[in-house]
């Protein structure tokens, strides 16, 4: 999916409550899903990115050692 689709469909979801989107959590009746914030996003990034980059020396390490 395209950033722009991303967004519109982003744009499209916000104005709708919970009970339109999808489901509450049973126990705390709260979203069982919500967009993370912008802070929330650029951490996930930087995980992503330093997972990545151990995966990447870990393959090449292996692939010495074999």
């Amino acid at each position: 999916m395209g950033e722009q689709s991303r967004r519109q469909q982003r744009k499209e979801l916000e104005g709708k409550t919970v009970e339109q989107v999808g489901e509450a959590h049973p126990e705390s009746g709260e979203p069982a899903v919500r967009w993370l914030t912008s802070e929330e996003l650029d951490e996930l990034r930087r995980d992503m990115a330093e997972a990545s980059a151990w995966a990447r020396v870990e393959l090449k390490r292996r692939k010495t050692d074999s």
